[in-house]
């Protein structure tokens, strides 16, 4: 008992990934469907590297799609052993709720074209702590 407890306060305090949520995959799903655009699954590689990102961020107080080594989303995305063909990210910062952060998204032009581009095949989805938000999508080589 006393290591699930622990378990779970290590979760809360450092991010969490949303895949336990099926709105998530529901919520980008119906998002593509709606364009003509074929669905995605999730991946916990993706998630790793959203999450790797969300907590780094989080710690060293920025935000920013570059990585404080300069990495971007495909070199993150590369150290999980993704080979990928296409890559992309999204970021968010302040949103309380899936919905909130998906909306934010829809209605940005850059975020919204992301989710809906016909490349992606995988997602992963991370909430991270002072509510920081990373989507990465790709689709394997």
């Amino acid at each position: 008992m006393r290591r699930f407890l622990l378990c779970f306060i290590m979760l809360a305090s450092f991010g969490v990934p949303v895949l336990a949520n099926p709105a998530a995959i529901k919520a980008l799903n119906d998002l593509r469907a709606s364009k003509g655009v074929a669905p995605v699954v999730y991946s916990t590689k993706l998630e790793a590297a959203a999450q790797a990102h969300v907590l780094d961020m989080a710690k060293h107080g920025y935000f920013a799609h570059e990585g404080r080594s300069g990495s971007s989303v495909g070199d993150r995305v590369r150290k999980q052993r993704y080979k990928w063909c296409f890559v992309a990210e999204n970021l968010a910062k302040g949103q309380r709720d899936l919905n909130q952060v998906m909306q934010g998204w829809a209605n940005s032009p850059g975020h919204y074209a992301n989710m809906i581009n016909k490349n992606a095949r995988e997602f992963g989805l991370v909430q991270g702590p002072d509510r920081i938000w990373a989507m990465v999508l790709a689709a394997p080589c």
